[in-house]
């Protein structure tokens, strides 16, 4: 599997800076573009999930950078105010959240247009559903880069689609796709991709592309863990609770992050702009 510089380049990493001017990187962030009827984009959004800007919230002094490339090679540290993020309307329950922004042209991204997102209407055409090959790309908190942003490339499979509400710690049943492919700290806010590749069968019939065929599917909410008992080595009697990631990814569908584009759209912007969703 090839990955298409748009790909890479949508992401940037997310974080505070700390007194010696470093940054503590938190999370990943992606862009979407707002096409007008010319084709041409219009509005840009930076989009990561919700529970990463409260973690910013709650350890810096409410002070958001977005450590980004440079098209010279090198880095450059963006800082907004926290408030200046919007979220979906349902945000006790949408890991979601959304801040319009223009990509500056000294900047080395892109953003992912309309097109790249998956809709209910290409989901049936494409006949799109358990086991189709999806990836991640965003922030590995290990390696990160010294010089420019490093995204890193986890590779899966859909688990089970969104079809049912799964019950997440701290957000209750919320809509969800399971991906079999493992999130680690970092990754949160990261954009999930369908690779459906170059060629499959649909309604019976070979169909084939001249090049790769991604969608974006959702946004990494975390990992799926469960709760195990341990007997403590040191205490025979005592008994350890440990959180153990079950190599799960928790996926926000897309759908939600158009959902709260709308309504940005509407309440901020008072706009007749709608992504179809």
């Amino acid at each position: 599997m090839k990955i298409i510089a748009e790909i890479l380049k949508c992401v940037a990493f997310i974080g505070i800076r700390k007194p010696d001017d470093t940054m503590a990187l938190f999370g990943t962030v992606f862009f979407i573009g707002l096409e007008g009827k010319d084709g041409k984009i219009f509005r840009t959004y930076c989009v990561t999930a919700k529970h990463v800007i409260d973690k910013i919230r709650e350890k810096g002094d409410g002070t958001i950078y977005i450590r980004a490339n440079l098209k010279q090679g090198t880095l450059q540290g963006a800082s907004m105010s926290g408030t200046d993020w919007h979220f979906h309307p349902q945000k006790e329950s949408v890991d979601v959240a959304i801040l319009p922004m223009a990509i500056p042209e000294v900047w080395d991204h892109l953003c992912l247009s309309m097109n790249h997102c998956i809709t209910k209407a290409k989901i049936q055409e494409n006949e799109i559903g358990i086991g189709e090959e999806v990836f991640i790309t965003g922030l590995f908190r290990h390696h990160t880069g010294k010089n420019k942003n490093i995204p890193i490339v986890r590779v899966g499979n859909i688990a089970t689609m969104a079809e049912e509400k799964v019950n997440v710690n701290g957000f209750g049943l919320i809509d969800a796709y399971l991906a079999e492919v493992r999130s680690i700290g970092g990754l949160s806010g990261s954009p999930v991709f369908y690779n459906l590749g170059h060629s499959r069968i649909i309604k019976g019939a070979f169909v084939q592309s001249t090049a790769p065929i991604f969608y974006l599917m959702g946004l990494i909410h975390g990992h799926y863990d469960v709760t195990e008992e341990k007997i403590d080595e040191l205490d025979v009697d005592a008994i350890k609770h440990e959180n153990v990631n079950t190599g799960i990814a928790i996926v926000v569908p897309i759908g939600k992050v158009l959902e709260a584009i709308n309504h940005c759209e509407v309440n901020f912007f008072k706009s007749a702009y709608k992504c179809e969703i």
